[in-house]
C-alpha cells in the first residue's frame, strides 16, 4: 500500500503533464478559435464531466477503482493522440467530447485511491492533511514543468508540442497498471441505492457543516477552472512573449502546490480559522488586482488568487473526506466535481462573451464581486462555527 502511495503521487504528477495546456489559449486562436467559442468549448468538456462525473464515480466504487481509473487515462491519452488531426471547430468539439468523457472517469477514482492506500497502510487515520497536499503538490509540480517544456517545445512549432504531448499521455497508463487495489475497508450494503441517497442527504441536507464544506469546494473549484483560461488571455493581452506563459503557467502552478502542501503546517500554526479567511480573501483581492493593473502588476497579484485556493483545495478536501464513508466516497468527491463543472457551464461562456464584449477589466472586476458574495454566504459560516467550536474546546 506504500507503494500505492507512491505510484499515486506519481500519476498526479503525470496525470498534469499536459504540455499543451499551458498554450491551449493562444493555439487555439491560430486555428481561428475566438473566445466565445472557446469558452463555449470548455462549457461542453464541462457538460460532458457533469453528466459523467456521478456515474463514473458509481462505476469506481462498484467495479473497482484502478479499472475506472485505467480506462480513464487510457481514454485520455487516446483523445491527445488523435488531438494533432483536428484543425476545426468540429474537430475540437470532438476532443473535449472525448476528453470529457476520460477526465470524468479520472475524477474523484484517484483521490479515493489514494485515501485508501493511505489508510489500508496503516497511516493515522485522523490526518490525512500531509498526504493530499503532498498528492496536490505532485499534481501542481508536475502542471508546472510540463508548462516548461511545452514554452521550450513550442520554439520550434505546434506540431512538435502536439506529438510530444500525444507520447508524454501515455505514461500515467503505465503507472496505474503497477497499482495493487487495496483490499476493501467496508462491507457493500444490502440496500445500497438507499444508503448511498442517505449519504448524500447527510452531505447536501442534513449537515450544516459538511453541506457547507462542499459548497466551498465547488465554489473554489470553480474560480479556480474560469481562471486557468482567463490568465492566458490576462497575458497575451499584456503583451506576455509566448515563451513565457509556460514559465508563468509552472510560477502559478507551484504556488498553488505548495500552497496546498503547506496547509498542515498553516493550520497547525494560525489556526483553521486565519487559514479559511486567507482562502476567502486572497482570491478576491486577486480578481480586483489584476483588473486594476493590467500587465505586471496584475500578473504578480494574480498569485494571490494561486495562494488561495491551493490552501482551500486541501482544506475543504481533507473535511470533505473525513465526513463521508469509504463506501461512497469517490462518488461523493465526483459529485462535488460535478457541481464545480455545472457552476462553469453558466460562469464559463458568460465570461467568454464578457470579455469579448466589454474587455478583461470589467470581467475581472465583475467576478471579483461575485466571489465577494459566495464568501459572506458561504465560508464566512463556516469560519463562524469554527470559531465555535474553538472556543468551546478551550472553556472544556
Amino acid at each position: 500500500m506504500k507503494r500505492n502511495i507512491a505510484l499515486l503521487y506519481g500519476f498526479s504528477f503525470f496525470d498534469q503533464f499536459m504540455i499543451v495546456i499551458a498554450l491551449w489559449v493562444p493555439y487555439l486562436t491560430t486555428q481561428g478559435i475566438s473566445m466565445r467559442q472557446f469558452m463555449e468549448l470548455q462549457a461542453v468538456f464541462a457538460l460532458v464531466i457533469l453528466a459523467g462525473e456521478v456515474p463514473s464515480g458509481l462505476l469506481s466504487d462498484l467495479w473497482g477503482r484502478k479499472k475506472t481509473l485505467l480506462l480513464g487515462s487510457t481514454l485520455k491519452a487516446v483523445s491527445f493522440s488523435l488531438l494533432p488531426l483536428w484543425s476545426s471547430y468540429e474537430g475540437f468539439l470532438f476532443y473535449h467530447l472525448t476528453m470529457g468523457i476520460a477526465l470524468s472517469m479520472i475524477s474523484g477514482g484517484d483521490v479515493a485511491l489514494l485515501y485508501d492506500s493511505y489508510l489500508a497502510a496503516g497511516a493515522e487515520k485522523s490526518r490525512p492533511t500531509a498526504m493530499l497536499g503532498n498528492a496536490k503538490l505532485a499534481a501542481q509540480t508536475g502542471t508546472a514543468v510540463s508548462a516548461l517544456l511545452g514554452g521550450a517545445v513550442v520554439t520550434l512549432s505546434y506540431g512538435h508540442l502536439l506529438w510530444a504531448n500525444a507520447i508524454l499521455s501515455w505514461i500515467p497508463v503505465l503507472l496505474v497498471l503497477c497499482i495493487i487495489e487495496p483490499p476493501a475497508s467496508f462491507e457493500w450494503p444490502k440496500k445500497w441505492a438507499q444508503d448511498l441517497k442517505e449519504v448524500l442527504s447527510a452531505t447536501l441536507v442534513r449537515d450544516t457543516a459538511t453541506r457547507l464544506v462542499f459548497l466551498n469546494l465547488v465554489a473554489g473549484g470553480t474560480g479556480g477552472l474560469v481562471m486557468v483560461w482567463v490568465n492566458q488571455k490576462y497575458w497575451q493581452e499584456s503583451g506576455v512573449a509566448l515563451a513565457w506563459f509556460g514559465v508563468l503557467s509552472a510560477g502559478y502552478g507551484l504556488l498553488f502546490g505548495f500552497a496546498g502542501r503547506s496547509a498542515s503546517l498553516g493550520a497547525k500554526r494560525y489556526g483553521r480559522r486565519s487559514l479559511l479567511a486567507a482562502v476567502g480573501v486572497l482570491p478576491i483581492v486577486a480578481f480586483f488586482g489584476m483588473a486594476s493593473f493590467l500587465g505586471w502588476g496584475g500578473i504578480l497579484l494574480g498569485t494571490l488568487g494561486q495562494v488561495g485556493r491551493g490552501l482551500g483545495s486541501v482544506l475543504f478536501l481533507e473535511a470533505l473526506n473525513e465526513r463521508i464513508s469509504s463506501a461512497f466516497r469517490a462518488t461523493v468527491i465526483s459529485l462535488s466535481q460535478l457541481g464545480v463543472r455545472a457552476f462553469f457551464c453558466l460562469l464559463g461562456p458568460l465570461v467568454g462573451y464578457g470579455i469579448d464584449a466589454w474587455g478583461l477589466p470589467s470581467v475581472l472586476s465583475a467576478l471579483g464581486i461575485v466571489f465577494s458574495i459566495a464568501f459572506v454566504c458561504l465560508l464566512l459560516p463556516l469560519i463562524l462555527r469554527e470559531t465555535a467550536r474553538t472556543m468551546k474546546e478551550a472553556s472544556a
